[in-house]
Formats: C-alpha cells, sequence, structure tokens
C-alpha cells in the first residue's frame, strides 16, 4: 500500500514553488520605490549673491535599505520577511499528491514521519545599497533669487543569494529506490528550480549586479520673499528630468523609479530666535507627472509572476508624496554650525490606466507609504573670514546623515552625505 501511493505522488515544483515565487515578488516589488524619498540634490535655503557661482560636489549614500518597515509599522530583516519553510503543511497546500504521501507518511512506521517532512527554508538574502556623486552648479540671479542644475549619478548594487536550509531530508534518504518521484521530490533544489521558473517566465535570474548610471537631472529655483532682519520665506522647487533608467519589466531586481518628470515645491519659513539659532519648519509637496510604460500586469491577485503575455503600455500615476519636517541650525562659531531636523511624511498609492487584459490594483497594491526621519548636519564655512581677509578660498564643506526611524511600507534608509560647496 505505501509503494501504491508513492507512485501516485508525483511532485510538481512550479507548483510547490508558487509560495516561494509570490514572495520573492513582493519583495522585489518593494525594491522599486527606493528611491522615491531619496534625497533631493538642491541647495539649502540660502541664496546666493547676485552673479556669483557656486559649484558643489556632493556625495552620499544609503544603506539599511535590507530592513522594512512593514504595513502594520514592525521593522523586520528582508531575509526573515521573505523567506518561506516547505514544511509538510505548505507543500499540502499546493500539491494534492503531497497531501496524500504525508498522510501515508504518518501511517508508517515512525510517529509523524509525514508531517515532519520538510524541504527546508528557502532564504531570500538582498543587500541593496545606493550611493550617488552630483556635481551641482548654482548662480544668482538676484539677491534673493538662486537657480541651480544637478546631474546624480548613481551607484547601485545588490548582493543577492538564495540559499536552502533546515531541512530533513537526510532522514527520509532511507526511503529511496520505492519510487523514482519520491527520488525527484528529495533531490529537489529549492534554489535552482526558483531561477527556472523565473527564465521560464521571461525574466532574468535573480543575481547580484552593481550598475553605474546617470540619474534623473535636477533643476532647483531657490527664492526668497517676505524677507524681513529676522525672518523670511523661502520657495524652492525642484524639477526632475525623465534622464535615468526607464521601467524594465523583466528586471525584478531594476529600482524602476527613475525617468520620471516631477516637480516638487518646498515651502520653508526661517525664523532667527538668537544670533546662533534659527527655527525652520518646512512643507514639501511632491507630484510626478504620468507616465506610459510597459508593464506585466497580472490577471488577479494569484498571478504573482505575469508571463511575457502580461505586458501591456499603461499609465502609471504616482501617489502624491507629501512631508513636514522642523530644522533646527545653530551657528557655534562664525566657521561651525551644527544642524538637527525630524520629518514626517506619507506617499499616496500609485493607480495605473485600465487594462484589457489583467487587474492593475493588484500593481498598486502597498505603494503608499508612511514615514518619520530624523538628520543630522555639521558644517565648517570659511566664508566670513574670506569675506574679512581674502586670505581664504570660499567654501563651506558639510556631514549629513539621516535615519527612517519609523515607517508603514517602507524601507529602513541610513544616508549619509558630504558636501563640498565653492564660491567664485
Amino acid at each position: 500500500m505505501f509503494k501504491r501511493y508513492l507512485f501516485k505522488f508525483k511532485p510538481r515544483p512550479s507548483s510547490t514553488l508558487w509560495s516561494t515565487l509570490r514572495l520573492i515578488c513582493l519583495l522585489l516589488i518593494q525594491l522599486i520605490i527606493l528611491f522615491y524619498t531619496a534625497q533631493s540634490f538642491a541647495l539649502s535655503t540660502e541664496t546666493l549673491p547676485q552673479n556669483i557661482y557656486s559649484p558643489a560636489l556632493r556625495y552620499g549614500q544609503i544603506q539599511g535599505l535590507e530592513q522594512r518597515y512593514t504595513e502594520n509599522g514592525s521593522l523586520v530583516k528582508l531575509t526573515d520577511y521573505k523567506s518561506i519553510q516547505f514544511d509538510s503543511e505548505t507543500l499540502a497546500k499546493f500539491n494534492s499528491k503531497a497531501n496524500e504521501l504525508i498522510s501515508t507518511l504518518n501511517k508508517f512506521g515512525v510517529y509523524r514521519a509525514g508531517d515532519l517532512f520538510n524541504l527546508g527554508t528557502l532564504e531570500i538574502d538582498t543587500k541593496p545599497e545606493i550611493k550617488y556623486f552630483a556635481p551641482v552648479l548654482a548662480r544668482g540671479i538676484s539677491e534673493t533669487w538662486t537657480l541651480a542644475i544637478g546631474l546624480p549619478v548613481i551607484q547601485y548594487s545588490n548582493n543577492v543569494s538564495l540559499n536552502q536550509k533546515f531541512s530533513n531530508i537526510a532522514y527520509y534518504n532511507q526511503f529511496r529506490g520505492l519510487s523514482p518521484d519520491l527520488d525527484q521530490a528529495l533531490d529537489t533544489d529549492l534554489s535552482s528550480e526558483t531561477q527556472k521558473a523565473l527564465i521560464n517566465k521571461g525574466y532574468r535570474p535573480l543575481e547580484s549586479q552593481k550598475k553605474q548610471f546617470l540619474g534623473d537631472i535636477q533643476l532647483v529655483s531657490i527664492k526668497k520673499f517676505l524677507q524681513k532682519t529676522s525672518s523670511a520665506f523661502v520657495h524652492i522647487l525642484t524639477l526632475s528630468l525623465p534622464t535615468g533608467p526607464a521601467y524594465d519589466a523583466d528586471d525584478l531586481l531594476a529600482l524602476n523609479t527613475f525617468h520620471e518628470f516631477s516637480v516638487e515645491n518646498k515651502l520653508a519659513f526661517v525664523q532667527n530666535v538668537f544670533s546662533y539659532l534659527d527655527i525652520i519648519p518646512t512643507l514639501t509637496a511632491k507630484y510626478v507627472l504620468p507616465e506610459q510604460i510597459t508593464a506585466r500586469v497580472p490577471k488577479n491577485s494569484d498571478d504573482v509572476l505575469p508571463d511575457q503575455t502580461s505586458k501591456e503600455l499603461i499609465t502609471k500615476n504616482t501617489g502624491l508624496t507629501l512631508e513636514a519636517g522642523l530644522d533646527l541650525q545653530s551657528s557655534v562659531t562664525e566657521q561651525l554650525k551644527l544642524g538637527a531636523g525630524y520629518s514626517i511624511g506619507q506617499k499616496q498609492k500609485n493607480s495605473y490606466s485600465a487594462s484589457g487584459k489583467g487587474d492593475t490594483s493588484v500593481l498598486a497594491d502597498k505603494t503608499d507609504s508612511k514615514w518619520q526621519k530624523v538628520n543630522a548636519e555639521v558644517s565648517y564655512t570659511t566664508v566670513s573670514h574670506y569675506l574679512k581677509s581674502k586670505q581664504f578660498i570660499p567654501m563651506i564643506v558639510s556631514f549629513s546623515i539621516y535615519d527612517t526611524i519609523a515607517g508603514e511600507n517602507v524601507e529602513r534608509r541610513l544616508g549619509q552625505e558630504l558636501n563640498m560647496t565653492l564660491f567664485f
């Protein structure tokens, strides 16, 4: 009887791997929203004197992307969050013949031999990191108006590995030879089968990668108005041009957040409380113009890895991003300044044009997010000494750091930036 049930069990890796592939897909879809709140390559709230040029070099990196705040606000490692255990319960959900095998093993010899059957845990380990280098050139149009352009060069790397661990297959090797189908099940390599399933659907394999490319060029306008002795309103307008890589429907590791035309308006009120302290509340709104992309549109929520026949030209409407913050800037000396800040923001859910084949609402799932960030900065300037003696090169060197301390549906970002600004 035991042998008869073994021959009925025919393992189907493509079926038993659906849960894994679903989680892989969800993991990698989250990577495409890494950059929507990335630092802007704009200037500070200060404007330049008329006809003065200011070249700047900004270098930064964003880490901590392997951690994510879930929809309930919990911070988890993506490796743990997206891993799946292929135990008997999971196998039975995706293969009725596997359920028959498990029931038979429970009746054969050892207590609960079927319930304890476990192909192991497939761990999806990703370590994404973003570095950027941005030359910026600004010019003072008037005493209260400055224009600038920034060219961000992005370095994106992601070390990816799929590992099968914690299986108890060794115990079941004693049953080898009773059925070729059982032998095939015991020889299943979850990592290899996952890669094969992706390739069969037209996706690129999940491999570590390292890329460098020009991001979306930014044009910045800084305008002061209603300026008084101890206060001023500052409006910062940032236009991002679609010069970065276009959307790639075949690469699950692609960032897919560039090649967008966006308009960001930031309003800051600078209030000097004491001679050495400025308080700066800010409000920011970012709008991304609708964009046509070629995407794979799922048939429904269960179609987690649509094949190539699902590709359609659709219109993507990125959700509005809003953020409010409060910064403090203190002049310790004429040369040394310290700053700190806190901000809270949210992004609305994306929407997509109606699809003739699939369900675009699946694409929009979990594209809304919230976050809280803190930041700190230290800067050293020689401008005051230059104005007094002209023996120094007028420049500002600053180092800033920020961290995402809470959020929903967003990665934890720990970023650092070094900025050197000259004047002539």
